[in-house]
């Protein structure tokens, strides 16, 4: 059995020591008049029997039941005398100081919730920082009968027990996309340290803060996005140019008709050669000129293209109604009318029928 100094202090000259059990080994012989010493960011436990018995603040003891009545009850039965006898007990010093800069991460992707891919496998990285809130809690349920517990002893452990899971219920209680997540790191950090803070108290510890620094997926899962990304963007695009030429009261197949026009102006010969010199450029520049002025009587017939023949209330009914319709709906799928115009103009020339 060990016999412990008659100055009782512990020094961390590191900074990474969670708890020191002293002695190292079993219980520990005191003396009384010794002097306990707990240095500012600590606390004392005098443990017996595996149970916390006194707990003592920074500050300087001597250890009499004179001064410090709570050792009554904790040397009960086991004084040997009277006068000076020692006394036995363990004795565990705890850092109650922050413990900042603690790393987590996620070394395997996990999969995380997507409202639109469903799920995503991610990696995430992070720090942390913990204090101990209640070191009679702390030391059984943690530090066991360890002689020194520090700081990475216990990193590991939170993050494959604690954060990991943590960090797919603060996922999914955004609500977003993966493509939206890098935007919210801050309020993910927010909410996984609001779904631990309970955990962390039944260890006796508190999680003063928490961030999420990085969240990727794998290369082949961002592939898919980028393509995605590029796929909505171009359709973005064509959208918003179907209704600048709706607007303007022409079409995609309007366009194409007057490109065609000028790419035979600028090319009458309709080959290399000039002078008809290729038979299929030939007959396709014969086709289009065929197509083109039906093309165009069928533009200065429609009132919507041509308001002279639609004068301000009078109402014409020019065309087939099974061909408008065939081509409103044309229109709807190539995304040149929207789905309540073409219901509203299908209307028209359904009654027409």
């Amino acid at each position: 059995m060990a016999k412990l100094a008659q100055i009782i202090e512990f020094r961390d000259s590191l900074g990474d020591v969670m708890a020191m059990r002293m002695p190292a080994q079993g219980e520990g012989i005191i003396e009384w008049g010794s002097q306990l010493i707990v240095r500012e960011g600590q606390v004392a436990l005098f443990f017996r029997d595996g149970k916390p018995m006194a707990k003592f603040d920074p500050g300087r003891y001597v250890l009499t039941t004179q001064q410090i009545p709570a050792l009554t009850n904790f040397i009960s039965g086991l004084v040997y005398g009277k006068g000076n006898t020692p006394f036995r007990a363990e004795v565990y010093f705890v850092a109650t100081s922050l413990f900042r800069d603690l790393k987590w991460g996620t070394p395997e992707p996990v999969y995380i919730p997507d409202p639109v891919l469903m799920q995503v496998p991610v990696r995430s990285h992070g720090r942390f920082a913990i204090r101990v809130a209640d070191a009679s809690i702390f030391v059984p349920k943690l530090v066991g009968t360890r002689p020194r517990f520090q700081s990475r002893d216990i990193e590991d452990y939170l993050r494959s027990q604690y954060l990991v899971s943590a960090l797919i219920d603060g996922v999914a209680s955004l609500q977003r996309s993966f493509n939206e997540l890098p935007r919210f790191l801050r309020e993910l950090g927010m909410g996984v340290r609001a779904v631990l803070a309970p955990e962390f108290a039944t260890l006796g510890l508190e999680l003063v803060e928490l961030s999420v620094n990085s969240i990727s997926t794998t290369e082949e899962i961002q592939a898919t996005l980028n393509r995605n990304v590029a796929i909505v963007g171009e359709l973005a695009a064509k959208s918003q140019g179907a209704r600048m030429l709706r607007d303007a009261g022409t079409s995609y197949q309007q366009v194409g008709m007057t490109d065609a026009m000028k790419t035979m102006a600028a090319n009458p010969g309709g080959g290399e050669g000039g002078g008809g010199g290729n038979p299929m450029a030939t007959g396709m520049n014969l086709g289009l000129a065929m197509m083109i002025p039906g093309a165009m009587a069928n533009m200065m017939r429609d009132p919507a293209l041509n308001p002279t023949l639609n004068p301000v209330g009078v109402t014409t009914a020019v065309g087939d109604p099974v061909t408008r319709l065939r081509e409103l709906k044309e229109l709807l799928d190539a995304g040149v009318l929207s789905l309540e115009e073409y219901n509203e103009k299908r209307a028209v020339w359904l009654d027409r029928l």
